[in-house]
């Protein structure tokens, strides 16, 4: 009595337990998910036109750069910046010298008429020759003419080619010895030789106009349902665009087509 007695309490609760495990199993259970629409996959549409646009801006500005110029066009440049007394220095005493030395030659030699009625006429023509020749040419000429005076005793034609050739050589020794600030300008001619260009590198400023270009901008245009459309997109689109279901561009489609 007293073992049967303990045993059906137990048989009560066992009982109660597995109605009990149903229930527990149905909450227990995950909750159905709800269907996701998921958005329609990018169509590719062939690129039907492209062109690169650069968007550019200019500007005005103080600027300084560096040029190339022959030298002898420097030296012009530099000896017409001097003032007009230095720059013909030498002509001015070479045709002083000359005139002098005229003068004075046709008042030893020649008689007071003759002297009168032609100084003005050989000192202007002597002042003439010496801004040519130059005080070289000048000491060349009295110089020449002396020797050819003393070797053709007094006769006036040796003495003019006396001072014909003195005026030459002494032309040129002067030259070789103080060379103008200038050289003289090489000869055109087919026979001429060609000189050796010497060029200097020299730095100007002034305005210059500046441009600045800005990164490239491709303007687009594609076929989209029957409908052309234009973007403006920052790269290369290539020979096809990857677009939406709304007809955007989303990125190249990196791929050719045939």
């Amino acid at each position: 009595m007293h073992f049967g007695a303990a045993i059906y309490p137990g048989l009560i609760c066992m009982a109660m337990a597995l109605l009990a495990l149903p229930a527990l199993g149905q909450d227990s259970a995950p909750a159905p998910v709800a269907d996701v629409e998921l958005p329609p996959p990018p169509v590719v549409v062939p690129v039907l036109y492209a062109y690169a646009t650069l968007a550019s801006t200019s500007s005005v500005e103080q600027t300084c750069w560096q040029v190339l110029i022959p030298e002898r066009q420097y030296l012009v440049r530099q000896n017409n910046a001097k003032p007009w007394l230095l720059r013909n220095a030498v002509p001015l005493i070479g045709a002083a010298m000359g005139g002098f030395t005229g003068g004075f030659l046709l008042k030893r030699h020649a008689t007071a008429a003759v002297y009168k009625r032609w100084a003005v006429p050989v000192v202007v023509g002597s002042a003439g020759a010496g801004f040519v020749l130059g005080p070289g040419g000048v000491a060349g000429a009295v110089i020449g003419g002396s020797i050819g005076d003393k070797l053709g005793k007094h006769k006036p034609a040796p003495i003019a080619v006396g001072m014909i050739g003195g005026a030459l050589a002494g032309k040129a020794v002067w030259d070789m010895v103080f060379p103008p600030a200038v050289p003289p300008e090489p000869g055109t001619g087919p026979d001429d030789d060609i000189p050796v260009e010497v060029f200097l590198r020299e730095q100007q400023c002034g305005t210059r106009l500046q441009t600045a270009h800005s990164q490239s901008v491709y303007r687009v245009g594609y076929r989209f349902n029957d409908e052309e459309r234009v973007a403006e997109l920052p790269y290369d689109p290539g020979e096809a665009l990857l677009v939406s279901a709304s007809g955007d561009v989303t990125g190249p489609a990196r791929k050719r087509l045939d």
